[in-house]
């Protein structure tokens, strides 16, 4: 089993490679589903603010890892019946030590999407999507601060392998599915 850690700044492209992993036979996990789901469990409405701010504080009270932790039980069996998992949405290095952890140093590899900021921020204002999505570009880059906050600077510095997102989307579509490619055959 192969599980490919995705990490990289919103409006980047992680749910285009989803996808593209997803039409290649691929399991998709998110991380921010736990955190949604922790959200609707306490009432609390999701949007960009609220999520943000969510994420920090269970982070806070439970550790930086909580996250990482409640997927792995997600995961569970699963993990040992697939060839290659894809688990997009990492955060920070403390959430890739958890992956190595549960499931073997050897058996991951992190991945980093990098796109511009304003490529991004106009990519997020054209999709309807995301309840998350900030409004204004004030507001995204307040979110950008608190994702950093995180650490996920860190986690792109510290990728095993970088896509660069600054092109047409077929061009990124086809990089996706090259690396995507490539991580099944190892």
């Amino acid at each position: 089993m192969k599980i490919i850690c995705v990490t990289g700044m919103r409006g980047c492209g992680k749910t285009v490679l989803g996808e593209v992993a997803r039409a290649a036979g691929l399991p998709i996990y998110e991380m921010r589903s736990i955190v949604v789901e922790m959200m609707d469990r306490e009432g609390i409405q999701i949007d960009n603010r609220n999520m943000r701010e969510f994420a920090k504080s269970i982070r806070e009270q439970y550790g930086k890892e909580i996250v990482a932790k409640k997927m792995i039980e997600r995961i569970g069996a699963e993990s040992e019946k697939s060839g290659v998992i894809i688990i997009v949405g990492i955060r920070g290095m403390y959430e890739i030590r958890e992956f190595r952890q549960a499931f073997g140093e050897k058996k991951l590899v992190l991945l980093a999407i990098h796109s511009p900021p304003r490529m991004r921020y106009e990519r997020v204002m054209k999709r309807e999507t995301k309840a998350d999505d900030p409004k204004s570009y004030e507001e995204f880059l307040w979110s950008d601060e608190m994702e950093l906050g995180f650490g996920m600077a860190k986690a792109i510095a510290l990728a095993d392998k970088m896509i660069i997102n600054e092109g047409p989307i077929k061009e990124y579509v086809d990089k996706c599915k090259r690396i995507i490619g490539e991580m099944k055959d190892r």
